[in-house]
């Protein structure tokens, strides 16, 4: 029986020294490699462990782990479930979250990101969908809009690309300043949910999208008409009928298209009359050509009387004008 041990022993000993020298020549144990969709598949697998492993240790412990522990661990699939659990809490009473729930989300979500956890997973595009919402609901429209605008280029068949894209042009709508300032975005704006109407049709989106357009486009009619009446207030009437004609042109559909033909009449009419004589009945007749346009488009407009005053003043001078002119040729 001991010379049986003895012989076991032998061969187990030259079996262990055998494998040594394989992982000696090679450096480690071979291993079968993975194609592209298995190590997705391996990857999924291993993020779904961990969420799984989490979620069970919230139900053994009954409580949800600290928001600063969490940060500065490891476990990015508790970190994403941690973070929806945050995005989608609200107020005690209330139908909004907090701002505090939400820059939680942001940074639970960010981190994730920054590790590139769930990159090449089916996850993936949920990730950024979320983490840019956050900054949405938190009205950092900045920081959403170039989260989403990356989402609409990397995730184009997503389930959430119509939502992102409609979020996507919201920001510019809420980014829009107020018409005394420049209004460059509002253009942007405009074009962005355009845009989402072209592709999108049918969304249940559309009525308040064409309801923020028309805002906008309020935005920029008071905005023309304040840039082409400042030059009537300070007294620059030459440039304020190029000005206040200019805006009637790029915006012909202005609800002040009354009161800006009316500015162009009565600032060709002072611009004629502040005139010295040589140019005087040239300018009145440039003032007759805005007044038409003027009657022609509101025959009952609000300021009737009014330019019709100025009209008869200037035809007066233009019949002296032409009276003299006659006289002259005669006399000659």
């Amino acid at each position: 029986m001991k010379a049986l041990r003895k012989i076991l022993f032998a061969l187990l000993a030259v079996s262990v020294i055998g494998a040594g020298e394989v992982c000696a020549q090679s450096g480690e144990v071979a291993r079968p490699s993975l194609t592209k969709e298995e190590r997705r598949a391996e990857r999924e697998r291993r993020i779904t462990a961990r969420a799984t492993e989490a979620t069970q240790l919230k139900l053994r412990d009954g409580k949800f782990p600290s928001y600063n522990k969490l940060l500065k661990s490891t476990n990015y699939a508790l970190m994403y479930t941690e973070g929806l659990r945050y995005f989608n809490m609200k107020k005690k009473g209330k139908e909004t979250n907090s701002m505090a729930n939400m820059r939680r989300a942001q940074n639970l979500f960010g981190k994730v990101v920054e590790q590139q956890a769930f990159s090449g997973t089916p996850q993936e595009d949920s990730l950024y969908y979320y983490w840019g919402s956050s900054y949405f609901q938190a009205r950092d429209f900045i920081t959403s809009q170039d989260i989403f605008d990356n989402f609409r280029r990397r995730f184009g068949s997503s389930r959430f690309i119509e939502d992102v894209e409609y979020k996507f042009a919201s920001g510019f709508y809420y980014l829009s300043p107020d018409p005394k300032n420049d209004q460059s975005i509002t253009i942007r704006a405009m074009s962005a949910i355009s845009e989402f109407l072209g592709r999108y049709p049918d969304t249940e989106h559309r009525a308040i999208s064409e309801e923020r357009l028309e805002e906008l486009r309020r935005k920029l009619y008071t905005k023309s008409y304040e840039n082409a009446r400042l030059y009537y207030t300070i007294g620059r009437y030459n440039a304020a009928v190029r000005a206040l004609n200019n805006a009637i042109d790029e915006y012909p559909m202005s609800p002040f298209r009354e009161e800006l033909m009316y500015l162009a009449t009565r600032s060709a009419y002072l611009y004629a009359r502040n005139s010295v004589a040589s140019q005087m009945t040239n300018r009145y007749l440039s003032m007759m050509d805005n007044y038409y346009n003027l009657i022609s488009e509101f025959p009952e407009t609000r300021h009737l009387r009014e330019v019709e005053q100025m009209r008869d003043e200037a035809q007066a001078n233009i019949q002296a004008s032409t009276s003299e002119q006659n006289a002259a040729e005669n006399g000659s």
